[in-house]
């Protein structure tokens, strides 16, 4: 990504987090959601990957800054084919998020967005984490 983006990237991560997810699949969720920060976020800000490990769960938190995704807007974004009004003018199929939230819950996870203004918008996936 910071090849063909720029050193726009920062990641920041626990260490030696484990779960049973298809590593193919779930890049491409994290490519996706990459992407459309990069696409839809205000230009030359950081776009924040935070990888955690929760008691029950991992998350994975995609930030960017720039204006917020309206209520209505987040209502249809997990939608196939549906598109935002402030995504029309970009190339696509609008089934990028459809796509991250299949792969996702098909991992048993969730994908979430939360936007506002001032505070930017997270796509917040979590997935169940290795047990022991």
């Amino acid at each position: 990504m910071n090849f063909a983006y720029g050193e726009r990237f920062v990641v920041v991560s626990d260490t030696a987090i484990r779960s049973n997810c298809s590593r193919k699949e779930i890049r491409r969720v994290i490519e996706n959601l990459a992407i459309n920060a990069v696409k839809y976020g205000a230009a030359n800000t950081p776009i924040t990957l935070t990888l955690e490990q929760i008691e029950t769960h991992i998350s994975l938190t995609i930030h960017n800054e720039g204006n917020p995704i309206s209520s209505e807007a987040q209502s249809i974004l997990f939608q196939q084919f549906r598109r935002t009004i402030s995504a029309e003018d970009q190339t696509g199929w609008g089934l990028g998020l459809f796509l991250a939230k299949s792969i996702i819950e098909a991992h048993q996870g969730t994908i979430e967005v939360e936007s506002a203004q001032g505070k930017g918008t997270s796509f917040i996936v979590k997935l169940p984490k290795l047990s022991y």
